[in-house]
């Protein structure tokens, strides 16, 4: 019976590989010659870029996921670290729609794996040096590769892949695979930029801007008016935990950090109002053996900025204070005073 359900699972794995290998994927020379179009992409907005795309936000170390979408159907993706090369073809009269996700530092932040996987009744498994041309070699989330149940890395390519039926799915979503761990939380510690134009008509423009909006948000913590034994302080939001400051027997300022809200394509839409609600929690361990328990706030953590949270505690102190302020324009300086 063993062998039977053995051999069962292979010819499934196989059957599944053959699929991959059997995928339609175009060269750029199979597309019809006498109504493409060499389109360039540009991008606008909140990268800061003026007339030479990208120059001013983007590095060399930088990610850059695109996925083209004809109609309703999928067209290409790409992914680049050189924004000079980003030019499609498209087809003139046809109908289009481009999402992009940019994450900074990217190359040296995201997991670089080797290998791809399928998987097969929920279970990954994990298959080398077969379908190169899906990518043995490549990035994971935010820029993983779909196809039907099949996930792919996707490689490094500067180039698009003009493809019906291999896509990037995950582009709006802050989820990152970062290093050599392979650690992927909701809310990533990293910088990402997102955006998305449709309606494109091929033919029509031979430059299309796209405009390019922050997800991400910085959180920094100061406490101060410590007089005895130490404090604990904690802030999360219902999925994850983001700062657990422990044993702070002293006036401490902590360095920011950036993080990547999840829903990127409602932080683009909602831009200029997107925040999410985070509960901060402050528990005070007195030096005569007290524990005395502040309580929690929920305060709103806003998009593009350095959301600044101040503890000031005193013997008198039972409860927070709240009081927010803005200070510079690209991650902003938001400030959450508790205590007096």
């Amino acid at each position: 019976m063993k062998i039977m359900v053995y051999y069962l699972y292979f010819a499934l794995l196989f059957s599944c590989i053959a699929f991959v290998g059997c995928s339609k994927v175009m060269d750029e020379n199979d597309l019809d010659n006498e109504d493409r179009v060499l389109v360039k992409l540009n991008f606008t907005g909140e990268v800061n870029t003026d007339e030479s795309p990208m120059t001013k936000a983007f590095s060399s170390g930088d990610l850059l996921g695109i996925q083209v979408k004809e109609g309703s159907n999928y067209y290409a993706y790409g992914l680049f670290d050189d924004p000079s090369k980003v030019s499609i073809y498209l087809h003139s009269g046809k109908t289009y729609s481009i999402e992009c996700n940019l994450v900074k530092e990217g190359k040296s932040r995201l997991t670089y794996s080797s290998g791809y996987y399928i998987t097969i009744n929920n279970k990954r498994t994990y298959i080398y040096g077969v379908g190169a041309r899906v990518g043995a070699d490549g990035y994971g989330l935010p820029f993983l590769q779909r196809m039907s149940n099949n996930v792919s890395v996707t490689p490094l390519s500067n180039s698009f892949t003009y493809s019906s039926d291999v896509y990037l799915k995950t582009l709006n979503s802050g989820q990152l695979t970062i290093g050599s761990d392979k650690v992927s939380t909701i809310y990533s510690n990293a910088r990402v930029f997102y955006g998305k134009r449709d309606n494109i008509i091929g033919g029509k423009e031979s430059s299309i801007p796209l405009e390019l909006k922050s997800g991400s948000f910085g959180i920094k913590l100061s406490v101060s008016g410590i007089t005895d034994g130490n404090v604990t302080v904690t802030i999360k939001n219902s999925v994850q935990t983001f700062h657990t400051n422990s044993n702070i027997t002293q006036d401490t300022e902590f360095g920011t950090t950036i993080w990547t809200f999840y829903d990127l394509a409602s932080a683009w839409q909602y831009a200029d109002n997107y925040a999410e609600n985070f509960t901060v929690g402050v528990v005070w361990n007195r030096g005569v053996g007290v524990t005395q328990d502040l309580g929690t706030k929920t305060v709103q953590f806003k998009r593009n900025a350095v959301n600044h949270v101040k503890i000031n505690l005193s013997t008198s102190t039972k409860s927070a204070g709240l009081a927010v302020s803005l200070e510079e324009p690209e991650i902003t300086n938001e400030t959450y005073s508790f205590g007096n």
